[in-house]
């Protein structure tokens, strides 16, 4: 399915195999099921759990919180972002709005939309991006109650 804005990436509809390894649906395989995405996202979202995760709260010099860096084992991680519940983690700290860096499979950095400084982050988003052996986006996202949408894109 395609992002608002994206230039290089899209979403996927997958499950966990047995493994615990996300597989991804084939067109076949989708048609098959005669899923479209809206009937997707409301069967995907019976199956969300709360999954706690810890944020490292960056910031600098002046103690000012310039970003969260969440990092975590789970190959679902990116995929936080799509939860209805990802804005409540950060309403307090950046408002209700926020960008997103999703470089790997592994790793998410959220950014506060205003006075943000998420570009200054491009080497370390990139060097998480060409490190990985799952690399997701280099492309910022805004996330909102209005959805998820691409305004950015960290150059490599």
């Amino acid at each position: 399915m395609p992002i608002s804005g994206a230039q290089r990436t899209v979403l996927a509809a997958g499950y966990m195999d047995s493994d615990g390894q996300p597989e991804y649906l084939s067109r076949k395989d989708w048609d098959a099921l005669g899923l479209n995405w809206d009937t997707f996202r409301a069967r995907a979202a019976q199956n969300a759990t709360e999954k706690k995760f810890h944020a490292e709260l960056v910031r600098d010099a002046n103690k000012v919180v310039q970003y969260a860096a969440i990092t975590s084992d789970d190959p679902l991680t990116a995929t936080m972002i799509l939860s209805p519940d990802f804005l409540k983690k950060f309403k307090d700290l950046f408002g209700p709005t926020v960008l997103v860096s999703v470089p790997n499979r592994y790793s998410v950095f959220v950014f506060p939309a205003l006075a943000s400084e998420y570009r200054n982050y491009a080497p370390m988003i990139l060097r998480a991006y060409q490190d990985s052996a799952y690399p997701v986006s280099l492309e910022v996202f805004e996330v909102s109650a209005a959805g998820i949408k691409a305004i950015g894109l960290f150059e490599d």
